[in-house]
């Protein structure tokens, strides 16, 4: 059985969509200056005990998936950066699209390779530091399954509702 390698998933935000106005996608790879980034799924869970049990009783709602990145490094020629910093001089939440590439699997096409499309809500945390770092949240919704395919820097998704992931 082989290991999987973090690099072979691969994230791209959507950079066009700065203040919430859709302009197209210009999918940006992050990763420059990101020592980490994973996506916490948050189970939402419903629990209750009723009055003729002692034990409770818990039901799965649905999944509040977020990420948080922590240091980001701010290099000048980093469109990530320059997306997030817009977002922190104009202080405000940036709503736009993360695409998830996993490099390694392909839906049995060559180039074509496994894919998932979240709508994101970007937050600003904390910015600037000894490092000159930014901090950011990512909360994750309306996810849709699919291949993308990439050819130089142009990203093409594509939503396919029978993919298995």
């Amino acid at each position: 059985m082989a290991q999987r390698f973090r690099d072979e998933y691969q994230h791209f935000l959507n950079t066009a969509t700065k203040t919430g106005a859709t302009g197209g996608e210009t999918w940006k790879r992050e990763g420059e200056g990101v020592e980490s980034l994973s996506i916490n799924f948050n189970p939402q869970i419903d629990t209750y005990k009723t009055i003729l049990r002692r034990d409770a009783e818990s039901t799965f709602k649905n999944y509040q998936l977020a990420s948080s990145v922590s240091g980001k490094r701010c290099y000048s020629e980093d469109p990530i950066y320059d997306y997030l910093d817009e977002l922190r001089r104009k202080a405000i939440a940036g709503e736009t699209q993360l695409l998830e590439i996993d490099t390694a699997k392909t839906n049995g096409t060559a180039g074509h390779y496994l894919a998932v499309k979240y709508d994101v809500l970007v937050t600003i945390n904390e910015w600037l530091g000894e490092d000159a770092t930014i901090s950011y949240d990512i909360n994750y919704s309306n996810p849709k399954t699919g291949y993308a395919t990439i050819s130089g820097e142009t990203i093409t998704f594509v939503q396919d509702a029978d993919v298995s992931l």
